[in-house]
């Protein structure tokens, strides 16, 4: 079949005088689209299969794309060779900046000497960066990713992102009294600093949030925004490390205060008023950070919450994962159960030019079976939700390599970051994805209407079509025939456009029997629901008397002085700002070998602080 499409790109159409004399006649004949070169594809195919040889024009259009990415996959290819080729010693702008670069080399060289594969590699780091400021522009994560790929194998184990970059210590964290925690060195670097909430996103909270955004974007000396966040953590410390497996115990949020908000009010009216200017104020937020021009760079350690996800892993983003970063994609009845609609089309774009997903993914994504809605690190990459997988336990590292480049001023901040976080970029393990990709574009991917789609899934009938069927059935049918409506519809919508039906149809949602039932802990669903009720215009409610949820304040981290009393605000010593030493700086007291040498010598203990650090942080110290 390929010898007949490649007969068809290359026969002769000009010169055809019998197809030239009845184009017009065979157009007339055919249905017409808006796009004059889908007209005249068809006419083409049409005359092609009368007189030549006959062929699906679907299948062609599929050729052709195939085409087209080997196409592309090649010359990013090339764009990497003419990276590694470049004649570098013959660079003359090069060799005058290289000996700063040696000279910087040799000043670290005092902490204990590189090894040869380290020297190497910061040639190399040095090489790529000079390349992309100077010569023409690469994405250097991509370009890592693919020289590791050539240069490494991949473990075969199918459970390697579980065991191969296990952690072996803590990672350090920011805990403080206030929720939004700001740095300015280059990067604004906000924290979120409330893992006794869990990091929960108020509608205060949102307002610090916005603020502070703005204010990194609005200073000129800032060149990039930092998102990171110290995660609740419910690990016990006696519990056993030698299983591969990976717990979840790490969450960056709990996400938006629905529920809280919902539990101090009675009253539809007032109910719905609430929650909206709760909805209202994270969609602002997602709405800026779109529009923000300046890179925003976003750190993951933990469980991602879906009704919040805009805030950290947004269009535009550079995205930071390591293997605690989960996504739980199941469908489920909550006070906004639309899933995050833009989310969803951004991940169809995002692997367009490297590997396209199956035909009907967002929608399998959309409508998820808890059995089989946890993403981690290998699926969270496969759809493009991600772009630099980093372990635990280099986490750190790679946030201190980020931050230290992210000084260089525009336009080479995204390369200078995407450098540094590129030398970290690990390979996070198989994508469990694959297993079920023929039966999510056989049955998904063909759907043309709910009903069509369950009937798909009766057929197969197979352990994973029923798991999703017996889901189904514990949720509203017109709430899952309004979610694969919208799925098909963001296809051809702006991404501003599926921000405001993703909030609208969570608006609706909040309108419904449904709703009202699934509030009693019912589970009889109106049979009087309509589809199109979804898909109407939103009446714009009154907030002004909302009620709003204020999430509970972290307790001041002040570490005292048992000598002087003077305070710290963090858990170390206020003098000489270490959280244990064998000399204290003020009485010269000195701690025996034979005694503890943690925490502070003159009061043997090492919980000085008011509160202690009750859990991890990515800021490193």
């Amino acid at each position: 079949m390929n010898n007949t499409f490649e007969t068809f790109n290359n026969y002769p159409w000009q010169s055809d005088q019998v197809f030239q004399a009845g184009l017009q006649t065979i157009l007339a004949q055919l249905p017409q689209d808006n796009d004059h070169d889908a007209n005249l594809m068809k006419a083409k195919h049409f005359y092609f299969s009368r007189f030549q040889q006959n062929f699906d024009l679907e299948e062609y259009l599929i050729y052709q794309q195939l085409k087209l990415d080997e196409k592309l996959g090649k010359q990013k290819e090339e764009l990497y060779h003419r990276l590694q080729d470049y004649d570098y010693d013959q660079d003359e702008d090069y060799k005058t900046g290289l000996p700063n670069i040696i000279r910087g080399w040799l000043k670290e060289q005092s902490s204990g000497l590189w090894d040869k594969e380290r020297l190497e590699q910061e040639f190399e780091k040095a090489k790529a960066f000079y390349y992309v400021s100077r010569v023409e522009k690469v994405n250097l994560v991509e370009y890592f990713a693919w020289k590791a790929k050539n240069e490494t194998n991949k473990p075969s184990c199918p459970f390697a992102n579980l065991w191969q970059n296990k952690s072996i210590g803590p990672v350090d964290q920011i805990n403080a009294a206030s929720f939004i925690v700001t740095e300015k060195r280059g990067p604004l670097i906000v924290t979120l600093s409330s893992p006794k909430s869990r990091n929960i996103f108020s509608v205060g909270r949102l307002q610090d949030l916005e603020s502070a955004l703005k204010d990194g974007v609005n200073d000129q000396q800032v060149t990039s925004l930092f998102i990171t966040a110290t995660v609740a953590d419910s690990s016990r410390p006696d519990e056993s490390n030698q299983r591969i497996e990976t717990k979840d115990t790490k969450i960056l949020s709990c996400g938006l205060a629905y529920d809280q908000t919902s539990k101090l009010v009675s009253g539809s009216e007032l109910r719905q008023a609430s929650l909206q200017k709760l909805a209202d104020m994270y969609y602002t937020v997602a709405h800026d950070l779109i529009e923000n021009k300046k890179l925003t760079v976003t750190f993951s350690n933990g469980q991602i919450p879906l009704n919040a996800v805009y805030l950290t892993l947004c269009l535009g983003f550079m995205r930071v994962i390591t293997e605690h970063a989960l996504l739980i994609f199941t469908i489920e009845l909550s006070h906004a159960p639309i899933p995050p609609l833009l989310l969803l089309a951004m991940a169809r774009t995002r692997t367009k030019g490297t590997k396209p997903l199956p035909t009907g993914m967002e929608l399998y994504l959309a409508l998820a079976a808890p059995e089989y809605a946890k993403l981690r690190g290998p699926e969270i990459l496969r759809l493009g939700l991600a772009d630099v997988f980093v372990p635990e336990a280099k986490l750190s590292d790679a946030f201190t390599t980020a931050k230290n480049m992210a000084v260089c001023p525009p336009p080479d901040t995204t390369a200078s970051i995407q450098l540094a976080l590129a030398i970290h970029h690990t390979y996070s393990g198989p994508n469990r994805l694959s297993v079920w990709e023929e039966h999510i574009e056989n049955v998904f991917g063909a759907a043309t209407s709910f009903d069509d789609l369950q009937q798909r899934l009766e057929l197969l009938g197979n352990q994973w079509s029923r798991n999703i069927l017996n889901h189904w059935k514990t949720l509203p049918s017109t709430l899952l025939k309004v979610i694969f409506r919208a799925v098909q519809q963001c296809k051809d919508m702006a991404p501003f456009e599926i921000l405001k039906l993703e909030k609208d149809l969570n608006s609706k949602w909040r309108q419904t029997d449904d709703y009202k039932i699934w509030l009693r802990s019912q589970n009889t669903w109106s049979d009087d629901a309509s589809v199109d009720f979804y898909f109407e215009e939103v009446q714009e409610l009154d907030t002004s008397d909302s009620v709003v949820y204020e999430a509970v304040q972290e307790q001041s981290l002040e570490a005292v002085c048992p000598v002087t009393g003077q305070k710290a605000t963090q858990a170390k010593c206020p003098f000489n700002k270490e959280e244990q030493t064998r000399t204290c700086p003020v009485s010269g007291q000195k701690t025996l070998d034979t005694e503890n040498t943690e925490g502070c010598p003159f009061n043997k203990k090492s919980d000085t602080a008011i509160s202690a650090l009750e859990d991890l942080t990515l800021e490193p110290k």
